[in-house]
């Protein structure tokens, strides 16, 4: 038995002196060091590999995913990073923009004019766009085939246009020339391709470059007419009319997603005034949930008034009629793959379309409709035949040739210009490959006689023809088997390097044109991305910059 006051020390006391064995070692009281490593181990090195490769990732993906430079002041993203490594410490918002990302920055403009300077040709888009802050930029993309022939897309550069003060030809065209003249491209660029817009058109005369309008503008521009007929006018505006009452009441548009059963739902799509495709689309999508639709209406009190039979079947040939146009926007609005060379057929292509599709449409609407369809194609889209990129791009197209073309009158004359070219490069190019041309060995049992001397007087006194020699290749080209329709073109000149060398480098010379300027429009995207509302206030230096690496990024090993 133990006195005790309140305590157990007698107690411990006793154990250590009589029981030693039977008491546990005791812990000291914990300390905060016990739960982090030594300083020394806390973060990595500011000159360790490690950090310079996660440092490097993080810039890349502030880039890539088009993320502000305060990411790496927030808090959520600090407690992520620190989840997925303790030792890594986050750079400030300066050291990434300043430090990390113009690192990057640098070295692909290295390696893209590397790139360039082992390209005879190219072609360039550009277009002009207001940010967020009201500021006025043009960005210009480049477009050529490589020495492993693939077809690239680059941008060249976004800034703000010489002169902030007016948007005039001139100041597009001193634009242009300073950030051609950065890249020392100015001679390799064969063809600018812009809109319809008379400043642009002008500013390719001041820069004495070839202009190409935007076909997917020209088709933007066909079906706008035919969408601001009359007839169709008053369809489109009823399909605006209900799916603004849809969006407009939560109610309604509850209901219409009940009514959709449990399979699929579909939402409504309105109207874009600036795009034909959001109204092809959104006529395409109330035909897919008309029977939902209806069903609200009509169970509604001071609804829109539902579509007739009539109006239903004004729909359906509205959407047979529109959905050629838009599934060709596509194709040529593509980056990765030749584009230029589809105009001509896709011109043919809709244009039979247009009339066969007579005997399919239901209403007098849709057959007014393919009329006027029909005009506008012959009136805006025929005169692609008649242009020089363009029709040069399908003769070299080994898919499409000749055959790909809707007047063989048009053909012949393209045929005409393809052989002045070729001559062309003949002559330029006859030095230089005179070397690869060797004389064929003569075997001792066959010597010339001394009677054939006159031979050699006549052959030396003979006149090499470039142009003969043009007809002769082109003939061959031109009656050889059509490659397939989902072949790579650029496959097909790449093997060509003997038989067809100065036809390939024409093909060089033209496939890389895109057909659209799409590669412009796309960046406007993205740069609305760039200069959001968290960060209006972003320096051109650093739109330029993250616009470069985002669509660069291809050329980082």
């Amino acid at each position: 038995m133990y006195k005790t006051s309140g305590n157990t020390t007698n107690l411990l006391d006793h154990l250590k002196r009589s029981h030693p064995l039977l008491i546990e070692p005791t812990k000291s009281d914990p300390t905060l060091e016990g739960y982090f490593p030594k300083k020394s181990n806390s973060t990595y090195e500011s000159n360790s590999s490690r950090k310079a490769e996660l440092d490097s990732a993080l810039a890349r993906m502030i880039a890539s995913d088009i993320q502000p430079f305060r990411i790496v002041e927030d808090k959520g993203f600090r407690e992520f990073v620190q989840c997925l490594d303790p030792r890594y410490k986050l750079p400030s918002r300066p050291t990434i923009q300043n430090v990390h990302l113009q690192k990057i920055f640098d070295d692909l403009e290295k390696k893209l004019q590397a790139n360039l300077n082992n390209i005879d040709s190219c072609a360039i888009t550009t277009d002009g766009w207001s940010s967020k802050a009201n500021e006025s930029y043009i960005t210009v993309t480049c477009h050529f085939i490589d020495s492993e022939f693939k077809l690239r897309s680059v941008v060249l550069g976004t800034s703000k246009l010489a002169n902030e003060l007016n948007h005039s030809a001139e100041n597009i065209s001193q634009s242009l020339r300073e950030c051609l003249n950065k890249w020392n491209i100015l001679e390799k660029v064969n063809y600018v391709v812009t809109d319809n817009a008379v400043s642009m058109l002008k500013a390719c005369e001041l820069l004495e470059k070839k202009n190409l309008p935007c076909f997917a503008h020209s088709i933007n521009l066909v079906v706008q007419d035919a969408l601001s007929t009359e007839k169709v006018k008053v369809i489109l505006t009823k399909c605006k009319r209900i799916v603004a009452y849809f969006k407009s009441s939560t109610i309604a548009y509850a209901r219409l997603r009940k009514e959709q059963g449990d399979g699929k739902q579909y939402s409504l799509i309105q109207e874009v005034p600036t795009r034909w495709n959001s109204a092809f689309a959104m006529m395409q999508r109330i035909l897919v949930i008309k029977d939902a639709i209806f069903s609200v209406l009509l169970s509604t009190p001071k609804a829109p008034q539902v579509f007739t039979a009539d109006e239903v079947e004004q729909l359906e040939d509205l959407c047979l009629l529109l959905g050629p146009f838009n599934a060709n926007t596509n194709i040529i609005s593509g980056n990765q793959y030749v584009t230029i060379s589809h105009i001509i057929p896709i011109v043919w292509g809709l244009y039979s379309t247009m009339l066969k599709s007579k005997c399919k449409l239901k209403t007098a609407v849709g057959l007014d409709t393919c009329t006027y369809l029909a005009e506008r194609i012959h009136q805006r889209l025929f005169i692609y035949e008649t242009r020089s990129a363009s029709r040069l791009a399908t003769l070299l197209d080994p898919r499409f040739k000749k055959e790909g073309f809707r007047s063989a009158q048009n053909v012949s004359q393209a045929f005409a210009v393809l052989e002045n070219e070729l001559a062309e490069v003949k002559r330029i190019t006859a030095s230089t490959l005179e070397g690869d041309i060797q004389e064929p060995s003569t075997s001792k049992s066959m010597e010339v006689p001394e009677i054939y001397e006159f031979m050699k007087e006549k052959l030396s006194c003979k006149i090499k023809s470039n142009r003969a020699d043009s007809v002769i290749a082109l003939r061959e080209y031109a009656e050889k088997p059509n490659e397939p329709l989902n072949s790579d073109p650029l496959e097909y000149w790449k093997t060509r390097t003997s038989d067809m060398r100065h036809l390939q480098i024409l093909a060089l010379r033209y496939l890389c044109i895109p057909a659209t300027s799409s590669e412009s429009e796309r960046m406007f995207s993205k740069a609305g991305a760039v200069i959001s509302d968290r960060r209006t206030r972003l320096k051109e230096k650093n739109v330029n910059m993250l616009l470069f690496i985002n669509k660069n990024s291809w050329m980082i090993s």
